[in-house]
């Protein structure tokens, strides 16, 4: 796709997917304008202003003029705050969300593409595909907040598809790491904090859970190649999904990062700990018929990249 001269915003540049997908449309010649809420990142400073998406006028102003959108914008936590906090990611999600769908509505914004995540499935001990969500059954218990949130959102979308012809895109991904990942304590995912506390060379290395929970990560330069294709030839506001397709088990992931971060020692699992859901696969055959099936970056390497990356901002 020529993003060359396009005008386009990332609402959300300075997480995990809105700092790799900055880059990548800065690599490909787009003129970006990405957006920060409380620190202004040190890479790309001239491209990044601050805004409050939960305000509709900072969601106008942030999308004046812009091409194609990429709404990446929100509250993240870790399984330990959505636990305790478990409202914590709704009403500002909601906020944002929204306001930046109606600023891209009257703004006239040629294209959007919205991050949705797999928190929206039921449980399921399979990889689920799109079509199998069914919206009479709940969310896992403790995705609840955010996946009712994301549930939400993409009928909005629907809503501005179907009334207004707004072209937009739903992906859902599984987990996804990488570079720009949340290392704080108290916001970090699974990943990131077992690669912070290996580098620490904790000893015990305590797991929480018994390890033998299922996960399909994504390395993030992957999934900014999912959103290229999407923005490019899926804004149709029709969900799809997209992971690695390969399971790995935490206890098989732990002795990844452990290797990765030179650090070997035997872990201890807690299995008094709270954990997300047990199982999470997503069924990418719907992808891989519109796209093609592509070769990913193997959990190995995406660890040792991430690894690195995270090495050099000590």
């Amino acid at each position: 796709m020529n993003l060359q001269g396009k005008k386009v915003l990332v609402a959300g540049g300075t997480g995990l997917v809105g700092a790799n997908l900055a880059l990548r449309l800065k690599d490909l010649g787009a003129n970006v304008r990405a957006t920060y809420f409380s620190r202004k990142p040190s890479f790309l400073p001239e491209n990044f202003k601050k805004f409050d998406f939960t305000e509709l006028d900072q969601c106008l102003e942030a999308t004046k003029d812009m091409q194609y959108v990429f709404i990446c914008a929100a509250q993240t936590f870790g399984a330990k705050i959505m636990k305790e906090n478990p409202t914590a990611l709704v009403l500002p999600n909601l906020r944002i969300n929204s306001g930046l769908l109606e600023a891209c509505r009257l703004n006239k914004v040629e294209k959007v593409v919205f991050i949705s995540s797999s928190t929206v499935y039921q449980e399921a001990f399979f990889p689920i595909r799109e079509d199998e969500l069914d919206l009479n059954i709940p969310t896992y218990d403790l995705y609840l907040g955010v996946g009712g949130m994301k549930r939400y959102i993409e009928q909005l979308c629907r809503f501005y598809f179907k009334t207004y012809g707004m072209k937009i895109g739903i992906v859902r991904p599984t987990n996804i790491y990488g570079p720009y990942d949340k290392f704080d304590d108290d916001k970090s995912h699974v990943l990131p904090a077992l690669i912070k506390r290996a580098l620490k060379k904790e000893n015990p290395y305590v797991v929480w859970g018994d390890g033998y929970t299922v996960r399909d990560f994504i390395y993030v330069d992957d999934f900014v190649d999912a959103l290229m294709n999407v923005l490019q030839r899926y804004c149709v506001c029709d969900p799809i999904n997209f992971s690695s397709g390969t399971s790995i088990t935490i206890r098989e992931a732990v002795g990844v990062i452990l290797e990765a971060c030179g650090h070997p020692v035997g872990p201890r699992y807690d299995e008094r700990k709270p954990i997300a859901i047990p199982y999470r696969m997503l069924n990418t055959t719907k992808y891989n018929s519109i796209f093609g099936a592509k070769k990913q970056t193997s959990f190995a390497e995406g660890i040792q990249k991430t690894v690195a990356w995270y090495r050099s901002t000590l």
